[in-house]
């Protein structure tokens, strides 16, 4: 264990006006978070405890015009909160509470031409939504009224021919 994501995160949190370095970082941390074995899940648990879901939303509050900030800042969001076990709802929920969902939704909404922006988006929103019970559903609602709905449709109808996008946005 070398530390490198609290150093992501100490740097997302030192830079948060340079875009450049927000947009390494959350790239940076998509891909340590990427995976479903018990090492990636374990990296999830770290990033979440050092508080990569915050800096990651704040990011992509910061820097909405940055498609590149949008796209891996929404990657970061899908490989961090996935799992469906109490572990993975909560950092669901973490990224609720630090405004994760609407943060996805205007990212969708700024950069509808940009494939990669809605592929990643719609899957944030699958993995940030997920959850059957009453938080699960609640995180739904919020996506719902921050207006995901629309801009899902909005991503399948700008890219029919994009297989990714059709796919994230039809889960």
């Amino acid at each position: 264990d070398a530390g490198g994501i609290e150093l992501v995160v100490a740097a997302l949190q030192a830079h948060p006006q340079v875009a450049d370095v927000q947009q390494e970082c959350v790239w940076a941390m998509a891909s340590v978070c990427a995976g479903t074995d018990a090492a990636a899940l374990a990296r999830k648990q770290r990033a979440a405890a050092a508080g990569a879901i915050e800096a990651v939303a704040a990011a992509m509050q910061a820097h909405l015009q940055v498609a590149g900030v949008q796209e891996q800042g929404c990657g970061a969001l899908r490989n961090v909160c996935a799992g469906d076990d109490a572990a993975g709802r909560a950092r669901s929920q973490r990224a609720a509470d630090a405004g994760a969902i609407e943060a996805i939704v205007a990212a969708l909404q700024a950069h509808l031409q940009v494939a990669g922006v809605q592929q990643q988006g719609c899957a944030a929103l699958v993995n940030v939504c997920s959850g059957a019970d009453g938080a699960g559903l609640a995180r739904i609602q919020r996506a719902a009224d921050a207006g995901a709905i629309e801009a899902v449709v909005a991503a399948l109808q700008a890219h029919p021919q994009v297989a990714e996008v059709q796919a994230e946005g039809c889960w």
